[in-house]
C-alpha cells in the first residue's frame, strides 16, 4: 500500500501571506501544526524526507513525523510540530547553543562552519547538561549520524540540530532535551535524474557516490569541507564507541525487507522506478558499511 498524499485545504494555511508563494509555511490539520515543505523542481525532496522519517521510525531513532502533501498543486510533505510553545517549550538550534559556549563561534554561518565539530559539540553538550544525562544525550545525537550516514544526508549543519527548551512550574524551571532529528531532504539521491541513477546502480558506482558527499559536520576546524556522512560516523565511533553503538545495532538489525517495503510504498507519481531503486541501494550499501563497523 503507497503512503498517503495529504491535500491541504487552502483555508488550512496559517500564515497571512495566503497567496504567496513561500517555499515553507505552516497548516494546520486536525487540530495539529505541520510545516509544509515544497519540493525544489527536479528534486525528490518529499519523498526523500518521507523516507527518512520512516527509516529513522524503524531504526529506534527519534525523528520528526512527515507526510507527503500537496498545496494548490504544489507538491512537498509536511512535517509535524514537535515544539509545543503552549507547553512552555521552545526549539533552541545547534548554532546558537555553540554559539553560547565558544567564543567567536559565528552563529550566521550556516554553511561552511569548520567550528561544528563533533569535538565540539560534545563539550558544548557537556557544558549545557549535567554529567549524569551528558552521555545520554550525546548518545542520542550520536543516533541521528548514524541515521545521517545511512541515507546520505548531506545537510546536517548546525541548525539542522537542536535542544528542546522547556520553561515549567513557578518559580520557572529551565529543562532541557534533545528535539527530533529533522530536515532531511538533502539524502538519498534526491537531485539526480534518472538516467544518472540507473548509470550508477548498472555500474556499481553507489558506494562510490556515497562516499562523496560532503557533510555539514566537520572533522576538525582547519578542514576546507565538511566530512562525509558515513565517513564521520566510521571516524567517531571508534572514538566514542559508547555513544554509536546502540545505533549500529539497532541499523544492522533492519532488514531488507523492511527496507525495501518503506521505499516501495512510495506513490509513483512522487518516485520513479529508478528514484527507489537507488535510494533501496544507498541505504542497503550503507547499512553494510555500518556493520563492519561493529566487527
Amino acid at each position: 500500500m503507497s503512503y498517503q498524499i495529504i491535500e491541504i485545504p487552502p483555508d488550512a494555511r496559517e500564515d497571512t501571506e495566503q497567496l504567496g508563494s513561500k517555499p515553507k509555511f505552516w497548516v494546520l490539520l486536525d487540530g495539529k501544526r505541520w510545516l509544509f515543505k515544497e519540493s525544489r523542481p527536479e528534486t525528490g525532496e518529499d519523498w526523500a524526507e518521507k523516507v527518512a522519517a520512516e527509516v529513522a521510525r524503524s531504526a529506534g531513532i527519534r525523528a520528526a513525523t512527515v507526510e507527503l502533501a500537496s498545496y494548490a498543486g504544489r507538491r512537498g510533505c509536511v512535517s509535524m510540530n514537535f515544539v509545543d510553545v503552549n507547553a512552555g517549550q521552545a526549539l533552541v538550534h545547534g548554532n546558537e547553543v555553540l554559539a553560547t559556549r565558544f567564543t567567536g563561534y559565528d552563529k550566521g554561518k550556516v554553511f561552511g562552519q569548520s567550528d561544528h565539530t563533533l569535538e565540539n559539540i560534545e563539550a558544548a553538550m557537556r557544558g549545557v547538561f549535567p554529567a549524569e544525562q551528558a552521555d545520554g544525550v550525546l548518545t542520542e545525537l550520536a543516533g541521528y549520524l548514524v541515521l545521517d550516514a545511512l541515507i546520505s544526508n548531506t545537510d546536517r549543519h548546525h541548525e539542522n540540530w537542536g535542544l528542546l527548551l522547556y520553561v515549567q512550574g513557578e518559580p520557572p524551571e529551565l529543562t532541557l532535551t534533545v528535539a527530533p532529528s529533522f530536515d532531511h531532504a538533502s539524502s538519498l539521491g534526491r537531485e539526480l535524474r534518472d538516467d544518472k541513477r540507473v548509470r550508477l546502480v548498472a555500474e556499481r558506482r553507489v558506494s562510490s557516490y556515497i562516499n562523496k558527499g560532503r557533510g555539514g559536520i566537520f572533522r576538525g576546524s582547519d578542514e576546507p569541507h565538511g566530512e562525509n556522512p558515513l565517513r564521520l560516523v566510521q571516524l567517531a565511533a571508534r572514538a566514542y564507541p559508547s555513544f554509536f553503538e546502540p545505533a549500529l545495532q539497532r541499523v544492522r538489525a533492519l532488514s531488507p525487507e523492511i527496507i525495501c517495503q518503506i521505499i516501495d510504498s512510495l506513490p509513483d507519481e512522487r518516485a520513479s522506478p529508478a528514484a527507489k531503486q537507488l535510494a533501496a541501494v544507498m541505504i542497503l550499501t550503507a547499512q553494510a558499511s555500518l556493520a563492519e563497523i561493529l566487527k
